[in-house]
């Protein structure tokens, strides 16, 4: 698909494709400012901690560095620093694989779970006040399954990250 009429950089400014995807953009980037100082100040781990915790409790058998890498959309360095923080701070537990040594496995730990918990009941309570208060029911079923189907797609379309 070419940027079809786009010839000018008043062209740009005005396309609304363009103009669409920068909503998105910032409307997400400010909740994330929003939410994510929320949680670091209230809980004292920062969003994508949070993000890995939540994978985590959800895998009891735990993950791998590569699954979180791309579960959180992180490069491999990425996720490694923030599991190495992680693991500084007792939230989660990194171990060999016992199948294949190459491969690390991450757990969440007993601390993490509280931490966790912790945290989703706040950040539950933020959601309220600057999502589901601020949407109506309709346009929050039409956002929540329109980001989902863009997510899908992206996941789909992106190369793995390295």
């Amino acid at each position: 698909m070419t940027a079809v009429g786009i010839e000018t950089a008043a062209e740009a400014v005005a396309d609304e494709r363009v103009q669409a995807f920068g909503v998105l953009l910032t409307a997400a980037a400010r909740l994330e400012r929003l939410l994510g100082a929320a949680m670091e100040r209230e809980s004292g781990i920062s969003h994508p901690m949070f993000e890995v915790l939540l994978r985590l409790a959800a895998a009891p058998e735990g993950a791998t560095m590569g699954d979180l890498s791309r579960d959180a959309v992180l490069t491999s360095g990425g996720a490694t620093r923030l599991v190495d923080r992680m693991v500084d701070q007792g939230l989660v537990q990194r171990e060999r694989s016992r199948s294949d040594r190459r491969i690390q496995v991450v757990t969440i730990s007993a601390l993490g779970a509280s931490k966790l918990a912790e945290a989703a009941r706040r950040h539950a309570q933020a959601i309220d006040e600057h999502v589901f208060q601020v949407l109506t029911p309709e346009q929050l079923t039409a956002t929540i399954e329109g980001l989902d189907e863009l997510g899908r797609h992206a996941l789909e379309a992106l190369p793995p990250l390295g």
